[in-house]
This record gives C-alpha cells, structure tokens and sequence, in this order.
C-alpha cells in the first residue's frame, strides 16, 4: 500500500530555502580572476600613414615638383665620448667637437648652443641619433637627451657601436 508525503517533505515545500551562495562565491573569487590573468591584452598601435596626393599638373604632362635637396631633412647625431662631444650632420664633412671643461666635467652650455643651431639649420628633422659610448654614464645620456627633447628633437634614436669579431688564423 502506498504511503502519504513524509512530514519533512511537506514542510520543506511550504518553507521558504536560502539561496546556496557557494557556486557564486567561486565564481567570484576563483574563476574570474583566473580568467583574467589568462587574458591576453591586445595593444593597438597606430602608424600615421601620409599617401601622396593626385598633382593635377602631372597629370597634363607637364614634370612634376622637383624636391629641393635643402627640403629632405639630414640625418644628426650626437656621439658622446668620455673625454667629449661629437655633433654629426649627414652630407657635412665638418665634425663639431665639443671636449670636458675638466675631467669629467662636460660642456653642456656648448652643447645645448650647438642643438640650438642645429634646430634653426633643419627646421624640419625631428629625430636625433645619439650614440654613446657605453663607457659614458647614464646621467650624461640624460641630460643631453632634455636637451634635444627641449629644442624640439622628441624621436630620440639610440645608436649602438659595431662591435667586430674576427676568426683566429
């Protein structure tokens, strides 16, 4: 013969259960952070691109703009020694040399004239090439870093010395 609903089940029915908070707590506190510390970060960088534009005069025939060899920005490079400064100009043959006041001491007033001139000659370079010699301290790369980035040299390019190796005979 069957038997009626117990009295617990009866009563659980009527009774209002606690939500079971566990399965969220893990979500929570286990998964996600989990979750996140897998993810891969996506870094978006953008190339600024300048396409050359249609010329209506060359396309009648006629010769295009000829660019100006005072037009097409020189390569500059500052060299720094441990004994002194070296100024560089692409296509100049005239090395600017500015040597320490004192050993160890260096002529950053000369140097920040000399990117100052430099600045006024190529309005229209903004990368200098610094190359330093890896003797030089860290403070000196510094400060002549402030002083192309003050004349409006921001694109800083770091140049590294060739090293040469040759094989023994």
């Amino acid at each position: 013969m069957a038997h009626g609903p117990s009295k617990g089940r009866t009563a659980s029915q009527s009774e209002a259960r606690e939500p079971n908070l566990i399965p969220i707590m893990n979500l929570f506190i286990v998964i996600i952070p989990m979750l996140m510390t897998i993810m891969v970060s996506v870094r978006l960088a953008m190339i600024e691109i300048t396409l050359p534009t249609a010329n209506p005069a060359a396309e009648e025939g006629s010769a295009g703009e000829v660019v100006a060899e005072d037009d097409v920005p020189r390569m500059l490079t500052l060299a720094l020694f441990p004994d002194r400064f070296e100024v560089r100009v692409e296509g100049v043959n005239d090395v600017t040399e500015i040597p320490q006041l004192s050993s160890g001491t260096y002529d950053y007033i000369t140097l920040d004239k000399e990117v100052a001139k430099l600045r006024e000659q190529n309005p229209k370079q903004f990368t200098m090439e610094i190359l330093p010699d890896p003797t030089v301290k860290f403070d000196t790369l510094l400060r002549c870093i402030d002083i192309c980035k003050s004349y409006q040299f921001p694109n800083i390019k770091y140049l590294t010395a060739a090293t040469k190796y040759y094989k023994a005979k």
